[in-house]
């Protein structure tokens, strides 16, 4: 944990550095002076960067699951199309920082005394590999930004949007830089370090989410190719306190350390008994995408009995959710007998993922947040793979992986035997699977199916005389405007040059 360590480290110097400007670096691109101490030693350097893993996905993107049609909660507000541009919400992505920060390092690393060929390219590639995921981040929610592609000066830093092309060019041959000079594995006391899978898993997701298919079955390949990751055996345990980076399946998480650096999705994904909030509850939508343990939907299973249909399901199921009557941290959830219990729980439905710790955890967690994993990286290869060439048995092959560690027959590939039967098996399984892990929004938005899945009113679970229907509320999603993200208001104030997309005009 040295590197989280070091990040602590920094916070301090961090907030003298940006205070006077934290607000305007948040809606322009500005510059701020570096602090010239900062490039005498590799050690300093690498507290630079360190900072910098900060701004990586984390436990708080969980809001976004409740923004699609897998749940309700604190997302509810995009998931309706109320938002607008001054929503607090919408700057959820919108930061220039971190992308700052790093060029910084990029232009300042060659003063540093001393530092080898290797060690300067640990540096640069960890620094091009997080301002790639920034980037990345803000094109495929606000699609064309402004752009820089170094540090700017004050009097060049207003500026216009850039087309979401030419920031994408920029982020791929970053992403070749970063694979070129990234190990494939660092010491285990620099764990959550970006490596050179990392960086390959990250350009996968980049070209997948822009319709490369051919080029992110590549790059998802060169990841399964490397030989350095694998599924872990127990799909619970990947989420687990204990296994924070003691699993070959995490290729990149999100660090946090018990009293250093924690976080309170106990309290997001937890039920009311429990101290939770209720803040992202699964919708019947995504609890009933689970099979049968004979590998057949709940609608052709016989297996499936609507009056006790948490039975016989996809292991994952009860690995992923708590449902009625069940127990975590020894504490029972009843929403028929419990007052509070009853009132909270909208679905019925809680997750159990990442909070299983609770029996020891009451209050704060420290399960890393995984960014980037094995199985995501195999289904991307399917998905991509099937999208450029069709079905073949490659596809087939990882996909069974993924079934088989669940506990889940392989794909039936009678079945599943052409392009668009195969599509819909690949989707479901990847929504089974990165349920509750904050992809599922972005999913709908790359398909163009947010406008199918999102567009009607939201129910609970319902089982006839124990727990019945709930009206929760009705979702509005205008594909003529609600698939790109408006510019938040506090960049267009603070600017001259930064116009408002034409569809939120």
């Amino acid at each position: 944990m040295k590197a989280l360590i070091k990040i602590t480290a920094l916070v301090s110097l961090s907030i003298f550095l940006f205070s006077c400007e934290n607000d305007f670096l948040d809606t322009i691109p500005l510059s701020a002076p570096s602090d010239a101490t900062y490039w005498t030693s590799e050690e300093n350097a690498t507290m630079w960067i360190n900072y910098a893993y900060r701004s990586l996905p984390s436990a708080n993107d969980y809001q976004f699951d409740s923004m699609s049609d897998d749940c309700v909660g604190t997302g509810d507000l995009i998931a309706q199309g109320l938002h607008v541009p001054n929503s607090g919400l919408v700057s959820l992505k919108w930061n220039y920082e971190y992308i700052r920060h790093c060029f910084e390092l990029l232009e300042n690393v060659e003063k540093i005394p001393n530092l080898t060929t290797e060690k300067k390219n640990k540096l640069t590639g960890q620094a091009r590999f997080i301002l790639s995921f920034k980037y990345f981040e803000m094109i495929t929610l606000y699609r064309d930004v402004p752009f820089f592609d170094k540090v700017l000066p004050l009097s060049e830093s207003d500026l216009p949007k850039t087309n979401k092309s030419v920031i994408l060019d920029f982020i791929l041959k970053q992403l070749d830089l970063a694979i070129a000079e990234l190990p494939v594995s660092w010491p285990g006391s620099e764990s959550g370090r970006a490596t050179k899978g990392a960086a390959l898993a990250l350009k996968a997701r980049v070209l997948l989410y822009n319709d490369r298919w051919e080029e992110a079955a590549t790059a998802a390949k060169q990841v399964i190719d490397l030989g350095v990751y694998e599924l872990h055996p127990n799909y619970n345990e990947v989420f687990l306190t204990s296994f924070n980076n003691a699993t070959k399946e995490v290729i990149l998480a999100h660090q946090y350390a018990k009293d250093l650096y924690t976080h309170t999705l106990c309290f997001a994904y937890g039920y009311y008994t429990i101290g939770g909030t209720s803040s992202s509850l699964p919708l019947p939508a995504l609890v009933n995408s689970y099979e049968c343990i004979d590998g057949l939907p709940i609608t052709e299973s016989p297996l499936y009995d609507p009056k006790n249909p948490w039975d016989n399901r996809d292991p994952r199921f009860h690995m992923n959710f708590i449902v009625p009557f069940e127990s975590i941290g020894g504490q029972k959830y009843d929403p028929v007998n419990n007052k509070d219990d009853k009132n909270a729980a909208k679905t019925y439905v809680y997750f159990r993922k990442y909070i299983s710790d609770m029996y020891s955890q009451q209050r704060s967690l420290w399960v890393n947040w995984n960014i980037l994993r094995y199985a995501d990286v195999l289904l991307m290869y399917a998905e991509a793979k099937n999208e450029a060439t069709g079905p073949e048995e490659s596809i087939y092959d990882v996909l069974d992986q993924i079934r088989e560690r669940a506990g889940m027959p392989k794909i039936d590939r009678a079945k599943y035997n052409n392009k668009e039967k195969l599509r819909a098996a690949i989707r479901n399984e990847r929504r089974v699977e990165l349920a509750g892990e904050g992809l599922r929004y972005f999913d709908i938005l790359r398909w163009k199916t947010a406008e199918e899945v999102l567009n009607k009113e939201v129910v609970s679970f319902e089982i006839p005389g124990l727990l019945p229907l709930r009206v929760i509320h009705t979702r509005d999603f205008d594909p003529q405007k609600h698939y790109v993200w408006p510019i938040p208001q506090s960049a267009i104030d603070n600017a001259k040059n930064l116009e408002q997309h034409a569809e939120w005009k």
